[in-house]
């Protein structure tokens, strides 16, 4: 069994990875509105370049970065194997923050997949 210490250091990693999708997010909507010194847009390359200005895309890279600090010192602690299943908690926490911030709307599906995320890492959890 994972000690509570270990669930909240896994929980935490989850919403620090998911923090980070939402400053992805809100680099890609801020994309959008920024000039291209660039006369031909060139997709991906000049989306890239578009991005080195915005600062939410720093932001997003300074919480991965730290994420993947602290996922270091997670698996020092907890088996790859009972640690790994706590990330999928990211697709729970990623459309719940893209709904309050984006207006991204839920679907019945997406409870669904909440109920049987959290019942996969029960049972995961508590074999540990």
């Amino acid at each position: 069994m994972l000690s509570i210490i270990h669930i909240v250091q896994l929980i935490l990693f989850a919403l620090m990875m998911s923090t980070g999708q939402f400053l992805f997010k809100k680099t890609a909507i801020s994309i959008e509105t920024i000039n291209s010194p660039i006369p031909v847009s060139f997709g991906l390359i000049d989306g890239l370049f578009r991005a080195l200005h915005v600062p939410w895309f720093y932001m997003a890279i300074f919480l991965y970065s730290l994420a993947t600090l602290f996922w270091l010192y997670i698996l020092q602690k907890v088996p790859l194997s009972i640690a790994y299943p706590f990330t999928a908690t990211t697709m729970i926490w990623v459309p719940l923050i893209a709904n309050i911030f984006f207006a991204e709307r839920l679907t019945y599906s997406y409870w669904m997949g909440i109920i049987l995320i959290v019942s996969g890492i029960a049972i995961i959890g508590s074999k540990a």
